[in-house]
Formats: structure tokens, sequence, C-alpha cells
């Protein structure tokens, strides 16, 4: 069987037409949810790109596997990692667009490369001199003036603190064609036709650099979702004065600078305009993917998963990115379409972190974990999507920051030494976290079973750092 891992970065949970979304249109995904199972409480493993990633791939949380911010490298470097794991089982293995794992100059197991982690210089010199799609810009778009195409996302990415309105858009320099998520799909598919052996089963990581920012939504993407016609989140006026996890971090900080410039709810529309337009983009792009797919003839003996590294707040108390264990930020989504399984079309409510994939797409291809492995195999939930006898719990950790999911409760842990401090929403009321049910009487016995929980496996994790 061949394994098709599609991964998004900040993703938000919600923004599938299949769950009722009021703007967003998915009907690739949708179709994709149609023959799988569509996961409704997903989690991410810790808050950035690169440790969620080195998560998924090593089946580890952060502080086993070493990464605990963007920009740091696995310990040991050469910690094994899912790719290897399946060539080993004689699986043909292919990235195309971002991994974001170092060392850089480590193939992680992939046969077949196409590596875009990022198109810009601001954090990383190695990761734009590595980066596939930035040879194809020069090569195509920026054929007159190669250089332009770093310079000018390095000059968007660099506007966080002088405008961050243009941060967060970019300066729309390219056009449909030469999108990343064009070009990530483009490329998965050229491997599928002329690159993939045929005489062995394949594991295609094809990984698109957004909807992360800068979004550079072009023509017709830019109108599809008018600003207008947006209706701002639910959460998106929740206060947030029960929430010290929140107060006391960096997003509060922005947020009261971006009321400080005046920033109103027309210009909140408008980046949430060009968010759901990204959206829609690579769910076109997904759809290319899938037919290619059908051509080949590979589809019906293929598992396809779908799901993203972490969210994004997306107007959650009036901010954007990711970062704390917020649902906003935490919550992923996740469908799997196993061809051997009957279930087609579920809905599973069952508690998990994507790190579980690691696991999944292990046993699928006939090898054995690691037996300290971290990750759970997830074939009972997409055989039966209600399985009884699932541990039904997710955990985040990302250094004093962690959380806890079971059942219907989420327990957020903030702070450290003295000052330790915890929230807790009931998901299945208030899914939209407005009230921190911390000192609710009534919830004593859940903060205390849930504390005693998170606590352990917070020190626990301490301990691998």
């Amino acid at each position: 069987m061949n394994i098709l891992l599609i991964v998004t970065d900040q993703y938000r949970y919600d923004c599938m037409s299949r769950l009722q979304h009021p703007v967003v249109k998915t009907p690739h995904l949708d179709s994709l949810a149609a023959e799988g199972v569509m996961f409704t409480r997903s989690y991410c493993a810790t808050m950035a790109c690169g440790p969620s990633r080195a998560s998924l791939f090593t089946g580890y949380y952060a502080d086993t596997h070493g990464m605990g911010d963007n920009q740091t490298t696995l310990i040991p470097q050469d910690f094994p990692v899912l790719p290897e794991y399946l060539a080993q089982c004689g699986y043909d293995t292919a990235l195309i667009g971002k991994l974001h794992l170092k060392p850089m100059a480590r193939d992680f197991g992939f046969r077949y490369v196409k590596r875009n982690d990022a198109p810009y210089t601001n954090y990383s010199q190695e990761e734009a001199d590595d980066s596939a799609y930035l040879e194809y810009l020069r090569e195509t778009f920026f054929k007159e003036n190669p250089e332009d195409a770093v310079r000018l996302f390095s000059e968007d990415e660099d506007c966080l603190e002088s405008d961050e309105l243009r941060f967060m858009l970019g300066s729309n320099f390219v056009d449909a064609e030469h999108h990343e998520a064009s070009w990530t799909a483009r490329e998965s598919i050229r491997y599928l036709r002329e690159e993939r052996p045929r005489d062995r089963p394949f594991f295609l990581n094809c990984s698109f650099f957004g909807p992360h920012q800068p979004f550079l939504w072009p023509d017709p993407w830019d109108t599809i979702h008018p600003p207008e016609e947006i209706p701002l989140p639910p959460d998106f006026d929740y206060p947030v004065d029960d929430k010290p996890i929140f107060r006391n971090s960096q997003h509060m900080i922005w947020r009261q600078e971006r009321e400080a410039r005046g920033w109103d709810r027309d210009t909140y529309k408008k980046i949430l305009s060009a968010y759901y337009g990204y959206v829609s983009m690579i769910d076109h792009s997904i759809g290319q993917l899938f037919q290619a797919m059908k051509e080949e003839g590979v589809w019906d003996d293929t598992m396809v998963i779908f799901t993203a590294d972490h969210g994004d707040f997306g107007g959650q108390f009036r901010c954007f990115y990711k970062g704390l264990p917020y649902e906003g930020s935490t919550h992923v989504p996740l469908i799997i379409r196993d061809p051997r399984s009957s279930a087609k079309g579920k809905i599973c409510t069952r508690n998990l972190t994507n790190i579980d994939l690691f696991s999944t797409c292990l046993a699928a291809a006939g090898a054995t974990p690691p037996t300290d492995i971290e990750s759970r195999d997830l074939a009972p939930l997409t055989a039966d999507p209600e399985d009884g006898d699932w541990d039904d719990r997710a955990l985040w950790k990302k250094g004093n920051q962690s959380l806890i999911v079971r059942g219907d409760y989420k327990l957020m842990r903030g702070g450290a030494g003295e000052k330790v401090y915890y929230e807790l929403y009931d998901l299945a009321n208030d899914p939209w976290e407005k009230k921190n049910r911390i000192d609710d009487p009534s919830c004593k016995d859940d903060v205390d079973r849930l504390k005693q929980e998170l606590d352990l496996w917070h020190c626990e994790q301490d301990e691998k750092g």
C-alpha cells in the first residue's frame, strides 16, 4: 500500500466546509473525508513548524527529539525518522515542499527531494539556498531578475514590526501559476507520473508552505471570499481577563500594539479573506493531485492522510499565528483515507495528537515502531471511529506550557516555579474557550484529576530534555 502524507502549515482545524465553516469551501478535502474518517479532536504535538514536524517524523515529543524551536536540530542529529523506516521496508520516498527538519545537509531518508522550507533569508540563509521553489521562480517568473525572488520574500517577512499587515498578506508579486501551492501540487504530480519507480510502493510527503503567511493570494483566490462577507469568529470579542496564559504572552503585546495602530474589524476581515483564499487555493491544488493519482491508477491502493503542523488563532482573542495552547493554535485538521477500512464518511470525536501518524504510517507499511515510542497507531479508529478501547487523550507541550485533553475537558498549564497557573475549558459546551472554569467548584474533581495527570507527564517530559 502506498502512503500520501499531505501536511499543511498553520491550517485551522475548522477550515473545511464539511465542518460547516461559514465561509470556506473545500470540495476536494470534503471528498477525501467522504471516503475516509475525519478526526475532529486532533492536536499538534508542540507550537512551531519545525518541532511539530519533528514529532510527526520521529514519534516523540520535543523534549525527546531535541528540536524545541525552529532553527534547531534533532538531538542526536541522526535521530531516526519516518522516511528512513519506510525506505527500509522497501518504499520509495519522496518529499515535495516544506520539511523544516535540521540539519539540512541530511536527506532524512528521502530518495527524491524538491524542498521548500522557506523562500526568505530572514531566519536562515541555508533554507533559501536549498529551496527548489525559489530555484523554479528564478528560472521562470523572475527569469529577468533572479535575485528579486528571495529579495521580495525577505522584504515582506521583515515587516512584522513596521507593517504587520504586509507581513501577513505579502506583496502579491506572483500569479496563481507560480504560487507555491500550485508548484507543490505540480511537482507532486510530476513525481507520480515521471519519477517514482513502478516496482515498489511509494511514500510521498506533499507539504504545502501555507496557509502560513505571507499569503500572496493571487487572482482568482483574492476575490473568492470578499472581506465584507466574512463574519468574525465567535471568539473574536471574548475577554481574556480570566486567561493568565494569554495575558502573560507575546500575543497579548501584539494585540495591544494592533489596537494602538488602529486596527478595526475590517482589517481583521481583510486578513481572514486572504487566509481563506489561501485555504481554498490549497484545496484546489490537492484536487489536482487526487485527479492525477486516479489517472495513474494508484488511488485505490494509497492511504491518504491530510493534516497540519499546527493551527492559527485566526482571529481568536483578536490574534493570529500560533504558539499558545488554545484551540486555534493547537487543534489541527486530520483526515485519513485507509483503503483497507470499510469506515467511509465517518467522523471520529476521539482525542489524539498527530504525533500518532508516525506509528500509523509504520504499521500500514508493516514496520515495527520503536518500543519506547510516544506515538499510537490510529488504525483502530480508522476501522471503528468510536472504538471504546481508545485512550481518549491528547497531549501538547512547549517549554513550560502544556495541555491535556481528556474526554471533553481541556486543562492548560503555564508559568514555572511558584508561578504555575492553569486554565480549564469544557470543550463540549464551550468549544471557543470563552470561560476558564479552573475555579468552578463543580469542576474540582476534574481539575484535580487532570492536574495530576498533566503535571506528571509535563515533569517526565522535562526530564527528557
